[in-house]
């Protein structure tokens, strides 16, 4: 495992006593520390044999006070200019994986930081401003460095430099006013000494040469224990988190591990928000929540709302003070203070003016368009009056027919004899021994405007109903009777007029042609009709009692359901033609 801090923890500062620096020193940052074997984890497959345990890598910053200050170079030449010389000295030796170069070159992309590189994140080596070949700005080259860095922790340079030229971005300070110049991977403590040469404020005419010392850094851990652990609980103090571990306080801090923080219990109270003494401050329950002293009725719509209380109580009732509330109401209740839905305005309710004849006395919503007035329109109830209207009597009359002779008599209405309506009655003209199952015509003296009525016993009215001539088709043998009563335009009708005729049988075999088919039969479900003839036809099934069952128009081909007619045996007519019918015998079984 391996614990990467979001920002570096600084562990040693270098600083330079020049008053009028750019350059004001060195810092180191611990930015990674290994904890070993018990890695790989699920999101971490690095150092899967805990080879890193208790390393650490540090990243070395040069420190500037002006952002557009540029580092040059990192040099040392000990015989010419007496400086001191150039290392990295980390005794307990570098996690150094990269051996092609001691400086940061084109073979460390971050890239490769995957598989069997992951590691290469942390390799040891000097740079100026480029954390990997592959980061924004510009290499850095070197003079005086071994060909390799297999030894980057331990060779001394006397004479060597790396340098960029000119002042690409990773050679600037930037608005964090450090460029990194280092990263050293080691498991115990380790110095650095080097020169810089910086540009003032970018200005490559105005130089400064610093040579700050050496950077002495302790490691955090010595032989895998803290070298900084005040209160000897195994942590280090510089992983140590300050704040409060118990529980049970308000400020209670899961990620502390030092309980110097000071623990804070003021937020305990009454957090329920339904509770009387509700406290919106508190954050930890104390238990002191009580719900009885601001309990009541709180429904500004209840009989016993009580505008005091916070917490309904379930008291509410509504009954007591519901009543009608709308004082134009025949029911006003002047004590009710909520509607119960009862107002009605018909008790009260009539025609309030003296002079009507409908006037009511104890009236006490006056609806003006109910009163009624000699001369108003009414209705008498009798059919045979027009015009009624109200009379001086405040009766009801109409115009009628004072003739008893007429079928429209009145005898109360007012006399106007031009209203009488007289139908005179003739005889029905047609045979009166007819064959059964024949079609025949019969007729009664047309008056025009008028409208006719037909009726039979025995017989079906096959058509001309409403007309003075009708055919009928009559059924079984014996008495049988068709009448008509006539109704003329004036809305009179008179007496019923009938014709009665004796039926003469006729057999199945002394019928018409054999036009259609019908099959199955004997049938249960489902019977199939066609005809030999065009156009449309109409069809009727008719029970042993002559009652038609079934009846339908089709053309050359239909089918009948059945299933749910009585089994037995039925005639089946077909008219078509001109009154034209065949029939044949079908048995449901």
């Amino acid at each position: 495992m391996k614990l990467k801090f979001t920002t570096g923890l600084v562990i040693a500062i270098l600083c330079i006593t020049n008053v009028n620096a750019q350059f004001t020193g060195l810092t180191a940052e611990l930015d990674t520390v290994f904890f070993g074997a018990n890695t790989p984890t699920p999101d971490d497959p690095l150092d899967p044999e805990g080879l890193l345990e208790f390393y650490g890598t540090y990243k070395v910053f040069a420190n500037f006070i002006n952002p557009n200050d540029a580092l040059s170079a990192i040099y040392t030449d000990v015989d010419a200019l007496g400086n001191p010389p150039m290392y990295i000295d980390a005794p307990c030796g570098c996690h150094n994986p990269v051996t092609s170069s001691s400086i940061m070159d084109a073979s460390n992309p971050s890239g490769f930081w995957t598989g069997p590189f992951l590691d290469w994140e942390y390799d040891t080596y000097w740079t100026i401003g480029m954390e990997s070949s592959d980061a924004a700005g510009f290499l850095p080259q070197s003079v005086g460095f071994a060909t390799n860095g297999e030894n980057i922790c331990s060779e001394v340079i006397n004479n060597g430099t790396i340098f960029n030229v000119g002042m690409p971005q990773n050679s600037v300070a930037g608005d964090d006013l450090k460029i990194l110049i280092a990263q050293v991977t080691t498991c115990g403590d380790w110095s650095l000494s080097a020169c810089f040469q910086v540009f003032i404020n970018g200005e490559q005419t105005d130089i400064q040469y610093e040579c700050p010392g050496v950077l002495e850094v302790i490691h955090l851990f010595n032989d895998g224990e803290c070298v900084n652990d005040a209160d000897d609980d195994g942590i280090c103090d510089e992983f140590e988190i300050i704040g409060c571990m118990e529980e049970d306080a308000c400020n209670f801090d899961p990620a502390a591990t030092d309980n110097t923080g000071g623990c804070d219990f003021t937020c305990y109270g009454c957090v329920d928000e339904w509770a009387c003494n509700y406290n919106p401050s508190s954050t930890m329950d104390d238990g002191t929540c009580e719900y009885t002293s601001c309990a009541g009725c709180v429904d500004s719509g209840a009989c016993n709302y009580n505008p005091d209380a916070t917490l309904s109580d379930g008291t509410c009732e509504y009954t007591s003070c519901a009543g009608c509330i709308d004082s134009e109401a025949c029911n006003f209740e002047p004590d009710a203070t909520l509607t119960d839905g009862s107002c009605e305005y018909i008790t009260c309710a009539g025609c309030m003016n003296i002079e009507a004849c409908n006037y009511d006395p104890y009236a006490t919503i006056n609806i003006t368009a109910d009163c009624i007035f000699p001369g108003n329109s009414c209705d008498d109830g009798d059919a045979n009056t027009n015009n009624d209207f109200i009379q001086g009597d405040c009766s009801c009359n109409g115009y009628g027919c004072n003739d008893p002779e007429a079928c429209n008599y009145s005898p109360n209405a007012i006399p106007d004899n031009g209203e009488c309506n007289y139908i005179t009655l003739y005889a029905i003209t047609g045979e009166t021994n007819p064959n059964a199952i024949m079609m025949l015509a019969y007729s009664y003296p047309n008056t025009t405007g008028s409208t006719y009525f037909w009726e039979s016993s025995n017989g079906d009215i096959e058509d001309g109903e409403g007309t003075s001539s009708v055919h009928v088709v009559w059924w079984g043998d014996g008495a049988a009777s068709l009448c008509v009563t006539e109704t003329n335009s004036g809305g009179c009708a008179g007496e019923q007029v009938c014709l009665d005729v004796n039926i003469n049988p006729v057999g199945v075999g002394d019928l018409a042609l054999d036009i259609f088919n019908v099959y199955p039969s004997p049938a249960s479900d489902i019977i199939n009709i066609t005809t030999l003839t065009s156009g449309l036809s109409t069809l009727k099934m008719r029970d042993t009692a002559g009652r038609v069952v079934h009846t339908t128009s089709f053309e050359s081909r239909t089918s009948i359901d059945v299933s749910d007619f009585a089994r037995g045996t039925y005639l089946i007519q077909i008219v078509y033609g001109e009154y034209k019918s065949s029939y044949k015998r079908i048995v449901l079984n």
